[in-house]
Formats: structure tokens, sequence, C-alpha cells
């Protein structure tokens, strides 16, 4: 026991021994920063602007594109046996005119009512009489305890919503009410709304599914309620309201309690009898007993048919198909019975951070494969080489992407896809252009003092020249000399002689305006390029510059003239004619600089 206690801890002394130390530890950080820089300030720069983009709702078409995509991609599911759908096509309305009269629908009701089913949904609004036989329907209605009637509650005016049967009580009042998003089609499910006394009233596919589920011992129980949404549990489920930005949305509205239609399908999914089926008992025995049992109308010329993802025409071509609203009913309450009883999955989303993280994850990504290809072709910018950066970039991982995000649609996730891969595609592509600005950094900087060096400094003088010469503005010119530099850098060393440079650099870089060129001419000495300046301003600046310097307080013990390191200034102006060359001012700047260093140094002086 002792033996192994004393090998741990001899084990932990050599695991902290060999760690680095704090330097070296901060060194290699830095290292390592400095390495994967372009990724560091790339993939968030991208991410940011991706997330304004989809905060203005530039994305939101395209995500719910996708989205409508994936649902059509998914492989067919079974019928749902548990539902019966009694359509009422074109030839029922040829058979028995339209409005269908009440005697039909009472004798359709009371023949359904004799199969025993748990629950029977009127998918059709009867606030008026059709005669003959509205006594008969009154009486149907009465003495059937689980017929659900519905209303229209969601309307623009008073003229537009629909009163239910005045004989079927409240609590066997729905509504039927569909949420539509900006491109018509429905893609949520409306579960419930509050009226304007605070009672909650059920869609007509929440009631009926919460009656089947209460046969089967099941009922709504609230889970955990915040400040801003319920959250119920359902059998095996677990039901969330819809949030103005889930998935794809921005700002949508919120109202009542909505949740992601997880369709089943079309009407091959159900059970379906015609009416007229019904009527003439050409049905089979106990056709629909202890199951949910819906009419409605699915005739083209009622017009009750709404968009769905679909049969979209992203993917064919042409104007998509509609769906009867019996069978949009039919499917929310399938997918509630579903997910109540067998934890068929509802359409879930990531909280807004986790989608923010995915979104960076991408970026990323694309950023890191596109800086990882540059690095390995740094010196190949060809045709070819931006076609292989396309493809490895930005194209695999963009169908890694579709294809994981398609995996966990199927598991019942909505993820974000395009919002993703604009954040890859933009970030693989601002690599290269941050390569070629790091390269330009390199080819026009000075490495020791960070400011422009001579290469620089030969492409930019004869340009500026050349506009000055056009706009007859005067050009200066300062030129700088460390005093006595080669006696510093024998006394304190080479390393110290290039801290030396470095900071004279910035203080130079401090003494002249945004507008000048401040640039390494060679060794010891600096240049600046003051455009549109006059002699008397720029004798100013070469005073403050080496002013400047002097406060540095840099110490040189075998300088001639001070304790300290200063510097000497040569200063030229000129309006140059048109027959000038832009050495002259050069050379007369350098005069200058003699002049001063023959009266002693640290000073400026004006030729």
């Amino acid at each position: 026991m002792v033996l192994h206690r004393q090998t741990k801890i001899n084990r932990n002394q050599t695991f902290w021994h060999n760690l680095p130390r704090d330097g070296k530890m901060w060194s290699r950080l830095r290292q390592n920063i400095a390495h994967w820089q372009g990724i560091i300030i790339t993939a968030p720069s991208i991410v940011a602007v991706a997330f304004l983009g989809n905060t203005a709702g530039l994305f939101q078409m395209p995500e719910i594109a996708i989205y409508d995509h994936f649902m059509n991609w998914r492989p067919q599911e079974t019928a749902d046996p548990r539902i019966t759908v009694v359509t009422i096509d074109e030839s029922d309305l040829d058979q028995y005119n339209f409005p269908i009269p009440d005697h039909k629908l009472a004798q359709a009701i009371k023949i359904i009512k004799q199969q025993k089913p748990r629950a029977i949904g009127l998918d059709i609004y009867r606030d008026l009489p059709v005669n003959p036989g509205y006594e008969q329907l009154i009486a149907e209605f009465a003495t059937t305890d689980n017929l659900i009637g519905i209303e229209k509650v969601i309307g623009k005016t008073d003229s537009e919503l629909v009163d239910p049967p005045h004989t079927i009580p409240t609590d066997r009042v729905a509504f039927a009410d569909l949420v539509a998003d900006v491109d018509g089609k429905i893609r949520r499910a409306l579960l419930s709304i509050e009226r304007e006394n605070g009672e909650i009233q059920l869609g007509l596919g929440a009631q009926l599914a919460l009656i089947y589920l209460a046969e089967e011992g099941i009922f709504l129980d609230l889970e955990n309620q915040d400040k801003t949404s319920f959250r119920f549990k359902l059998g095996k489920a677990t039901i969330k309201p819809f949030s103005s930005n889930d998935g794809g949305y921005v700002k949508a509205d919120t109202g009542g309690y909505q949740i992601f239609l997880n369709y089943r399908g079309w009407e091959d999914k159900f059970n379906t009898v015609p009416l007229r089926d019904i009527l003439e008992g050409k049905v089979a025995h106990h056709w629909g007993r202890d199951q949910i049992i819906l009419i409605g109308a699915t005739a083209e010329s009622l017009n009750d048919k709404f968009y769905t993802p679909y049969h979209s025409s992203y993917l064919v071509g042409d104007m998509p198909e509609r769906m009867a609203g019996v069978l949009i009913h039919a499917n929310i309450t399938s997918q509630l019975i579903s997910a109540a009883l067998e934890g068929r999955p509802l359409i879930q989303v990531l909280p807004e951070f986790l989608e923010w993280g995915w979104v960076l994850m991408w970026g990323i990504i694309g950023a890191s494969m596109s800086w990882l290809f540059f690095k390995q072709n740094l010196f190949e910018l060809k045709i070819g080489f931006l076609g292989n950066v396309l493809v490895v970039s930005i194209i695999i991982p963009s169908g890694i992407l579709v294809g994981v995000s398609y995996w966990a649609f199927l598991q019942g996730w909505w993820l974000p896809v395009f919002t993703p891969f604009i954040a890859l595609t933009l970030s693989a592509l601002a690599i290269p252009n941050y390569k070629n600005y790091e390269l330009y950094q390199i080819a026009c900087k000075d490495s020791l003092t960070q400011i422009s060096n001579r290469r620089y400094f030969d492409q930019y003088y004869p340009q500026i020249w050349h506009r000055i010469k056009e706009t007859q503005h005067p050009l200066s010119v300062i030129l700088c000399d460390v005093d006595f530099f080669k006696l510093y850098n024998d006394t304190y060393g080479h390393q110290a002689g290039d801290r030396c440079l470095q900071q004279v650099a910035q203080a130079i870089t401090k003494a002249v305006r945004s507008t000048d060129l401040v640039a390494r001419y060679g060794g010891e000495e600096f240049i600046i390029v003051l455009p549109s300046t006059d002699r008397e301003t720029a004798y100013q600046i070469g005073q403050r510059i080496c002013f400047q310097v002097q406060n540095l307080n840099i110490p040189h013990q075998q300088s001639q003239i001070s304790s300290i390191v200063t510097l000497s200034c040569g200063v030229a102006t000129s309006c140059p004619p048109h027959y000038a060359t832009s050495g002259v001012l050069i050379a007369a700047a350098d005069s200058a600089l003699y002049e001063a260093k023959a009266k002693g140094r640290n000073c400026a002086v004006v030729c």
C-alpha cells in the first residue's frame, strides 16, 4: 500500500515536472495563435456577417426551402391505421349537391356512430341550416358525445369568422384554422389558442388526438413552465412550443401554441372512404371501430386546400400540389398520437446559442480546409489551384453539411443548412484574400520595425511624385538617421540595436500624421513622405520627430552629443515642375541631413 502510494506521488511529480513553464507555455500559445491567425480572424468575422444576414431575414426562405427538400426526400412512412378520413369529393358533390344536405350528413354521422369510433371530427362548417333534415342533424349532434364540430376563429374581419353549430356544446367545438407561412405553405400546427375570455380552445387535430389518447390512459401533463412558454408531456413525447426564431424562421408569428407539423404524408397514409360509400352501405363491417373518423371535403372545386412542403416547385419545377384541410388535420392528429404512443419524433430545433455554435463550426471548417490547402500550395496561385480550393474547401464540406443535416432531420432535428453553408463558403473564400494580404504585408513591411520597407517606398514615391506634379501641391520629404548608431551596436550588441530601431520607428510613426508614409530607408535611416505639406509644416514635423525620439530616453553611453539615443533629420520641400525628376527631392533631403549632422546632430534642418 505504501509503495503504491509513493509510486503515485513520484508519477505526479514527474508529470508536473514535465509541464512547460509559464513562459514557454505562453510562447507556444502565441506561436499557435500566430500559426492559425487567419482562421481565428476570418471564421468569427464571417460568422458575424452570416448572423447579421440571418437576423435581417435574408436566409429565411432558403433555409425553409431546404427544409421542404428534406421533407420530400424522407423515406415513405406506413399508413396510420388509427385514422379514417371520410372524403367529400367531386362525385359526392355531383350526387348530393353542395353544401351536403343536413339529412345526408345526419345519416352519415349515424352510420359512423354505429361503428363505435373513439372520436368523430366534422371538418365542415355548419353554422347555417341546409334543409331538408336540419332537425335530424341537430338530433345527431345532441346524441353523439364524441363528435367534435369546428368553427373559424382567426380572421381579418368579423365577416370572415365562422361560428360553430349552436347545438354542439362548447367543449366539443374545436377551431379549424391553420397557420400559413409567407409563401402560403402549412409547416406548423396550431394546437391551441387563448380566447378573449381567457379560455383555452384546442384545434381540431389536437382535440381528436387527446380524446384518442385518453382511452389509452395518456393525458396531457404540464412538465415545465417558464416566463415565455409551457412545455407539456404527452406519453412518450415532450411538446415544446414554437419560438419566433426556431429553425430557419426569423421573427415568425408565434400566436397560440404552435409546433412544427411533422407530416406523415398524403391521402394514401390514411384509410379513406368516400361519403357516398358510407351512405350506400359499401363499407366493410366494423371498418371504423376504435378509430378517429374525420369527415371533410377533398373536392378541388371547394377550394379547401392548402400548400404544404410536399411536391414543391423547388423540386419539380411546376406549381406545387395542395393538400385538403381535412388531411392536414389528420396529419396533426397522427403526429400527436404517434409521438405519444410510439415515440415518433417531433421536429425539434437546437437552442439559439447552439445553432450559432453549429454555424461557427462550419465557418471554421471552411477556413481551416482552405488554410491548410493554401499552405501546401503557397506558390501555385493558378486557376487550377482556385478550383481545387473550391472543391476541397467548399464542395466536399458542403456535401457533408447537407448529409449530416439530413441525417439529423430523419431523427427529428432541424439544423440550419443555408446559414452554415454561407459561413463555410465565405470563410473558405476569405482565406486566399487573407493570405494575399499577408503576402502583401510581408512584401511591403519591414520585418524588424513593422513600418513600410524600402521596396514599398520605391513603389509609392514615384506615384505620389507624379500626382503632386499634376496637382502642383507641395511635397515634403524627411530623411532621418540615428546618431552614432554603429557605436550603439558595438556597445550594446545587435539585439539591443534591433530593439532600439523598433522603438525609434514607433516614435517616428507617432510624430507624423496618418496621411504620411514612414519607411525604413536602409540600416538606421528612415524616410518620411509628406504629401501636400509645405516647408514650415514639414520642418515642425521634423522637430517633433527629434523630440519624440529623444523622449524615449534610450541610454547611449558612446554617443558624442548626448547620453541617450538621438536623431538627425533633413527636410526638403518642393512644388515640382513638370520636367523635374523624383530623385531631386530626396537628394535635397539627403543634403539637409548632412547639414544637420554638421551642425551637431539631434536637430532638423530644412533645405
